[in-house]
Order: structure tokens, then C-alpha cells, then sequence
């Protein structure tokens, strides 16, 4: 049986720590966990302010850097 090799996404999501303060849409949000969506993609559980939602990973990454990212 062949590996699998993970997305480029997925290997990202990975990078996430819960509790992490990431920037999205403008608005800081902390990472409640990292976990799949339906369809397999990667995705992250971010909340701020008594506000929780998903996000999955190619859209969290298409618009958003982290942080540390900023000015690199």
C-alpha cells in the first residue's frame, strides 16, 4: 500500500498551536483546535469574544498570515 502524502495545507495547519493568537479578516482570534471538515480539508476552530466558527485551512491561509509571518 502506498503513503499518502499530506497537503501543503495540512503540514500548515500542524504549524498552529492551540491557543495561538492569529490575525483574520482584520480581527485577532485564538485557535481553539485544529480538526477536518467533511470533505478531508484541514480546518481551524477560531473564537474571540463569545464568537466560535470554522475555517477551513486553504481559505484561513488564502487571507491570512500569522503574526510572525508579517514581516517576513
Amino acid at each position: 500500500m502506498e503513503k499518502i502524502k499530506p497537503l501543503p495545507d495540512q503540514v500548515r495547519v500542524l504549524d498552529i498551536e492551540e491557543g495561538e493568537q492569529v490575525n483574520f479578516a482584520g480581527k485577532v482570534y485564538t485557535v481553539f483546535s485544529r480538526t477536518t471538515l467533511a470533505s478531508g480539508e484541514p480546518a481551524l476552530v477560531l473564537g474571540r469574544d463569545g464568537e466560535q466558527f470554522v475555517i477551513g485551512a486553504a481559505r484561513f491561509f488564502s487571507e491570512n498570515k500569522r503574526p510572525s509571518e508579517k514581516n517576513e
